[in-house]
């Protein structure tokens, strides 16, 4: 894996914002008046049950700008981009973390605003699949949207598929693919609640094997990771990263975690206990990661925490 000089990220669409957050060295925050007193009344920045980010990699002169999923509603992205005064039209590439609406329902605008032919857009196979919860009082939900190849084709994107890592950026990036399972206690989601829907049946889905991550080797630090839900596991996730790279030091973790909700009470304190033992510089539990858990990280890691809101762009 070769090296970045630096990579800059921007939370464009993530579960909280918040306009008394301070800049300060290698953290710049949206300014108070973008987030709650905008030019335009009635527009201030959006948070959503979702996430994105844009993620910029900087090598031998030659920025990438690459767009990390896009989002739950089909306005936050392309608002809070205009907003921080941020150019999609530059976006060089588009990565789908897992096939999950609340990280792909506004992919089709977001596509037909960045307006590139061929837009490489990169996501697992199974990205496709309609899915559907089950809860034990028997309530079934569908989810609302899935991708669909042909529409995001006609928006201007050219899907490619990756179950195995892969480079992007002067090899500077990897697109992880499928993350192995290795932990004893990342298990996927709660028994008998996810499922796939397969020529219109149930069949029990519980590893969500599209998820994947970004993984970046940055000049004098180490690797940055970004996950998107991090379905495999954040701790798994990592493991994978150093795999596959090469390279032993975390720098930072950046992202949704999904540690929330009583089924994954349990894990927090394995999941922090093995993060710690990676001693990041950089701890950014984002989106899914819950209240418990961002407690239970923030009091572990009282230096490397760092609170993320919409419109938070992080450079290392």
């Amino acid at each position: 894996m070769q090296l970045a000089d630096s990579v800059e990220i921007t939370t464009l669409v993530d579960d909280y914002v918040n306009g008394f957050l301070s800049s300060s060295e290698g953290i710049s925050r949206a300014r108070l008046d973008t987030v709650c007193f905008p030019m335009r009344p009635g527009e201030p920045m959006l948070a959503e049950f979702g996430w994105s980010s844009l993620v910029k990699i900087r090598k031998g002169g030659h920025t990438y700008p690459i767009l990390f999923d896009t989002g739950l509603g089909k306005n936050a992205l392309l608002h809070n981009a205009r907003a921080l005064t941020i150019d999609l039209k530059a976006v060089e590439a588009v990565i789908i973390s897992h096939g999950h609406p609340d990280h792909t329902a506004a992919s089709l605008e977001t596509v037909s605003a960045i307006n590139r032919d061929e837009l490489p857009i990169i996501m697992h196979p199974k990205a496709l699949t309609k899915r559907a919860f089950l809860f034990p009082n028997g309530e079934r939900i569908d989810f609302p949207f899935y991708l669909d190849e042909r529409k995001l084709h006609d928006s201007g994107g050219k899907l490619e598929w990756n179950e195995k890592p892969t480079p992007l950026a002067s090899e500077s990036v990897y697109v992880t693919g499928e993350i192995p399972r290795v932990t004893s206690f990342e298990k996927g989601m709660p028994a008998n609640m996810h499922y796939s829907i397969v020529n219109g049946e149930l069949v029990h889905d519980p590893l969500v094997l599209d998820d994947q991550g970004l993984v970046i080797n940055v000049k004098d630090k180490g690797l940055v990771v970004i996950s998107g839900c991090a379905h495999a596991g954040i701790v798994n996730t990592l493991e994978y990263a150093k795999r596959i790279s090469g390279v032993s030091r975390i720098h930072a973790v950046v992202g949704g975690f999904h540690l929330t909700g009583k089924f994954y009470q349990p894990i927090i304190d394995d999941t922090v206990n093995s993060i710690r033992q990676m001693a990041p510089k950089v701890v950014i539990p984002s989106h899914c990661t819950g209240l418990r858990a961002l407690v239970k990280i923030a009091n572990a890691f009282p230096d490397a925490f760092v609170e993320n809101s919409v419109g938070s762009t992080f450079s290392f």
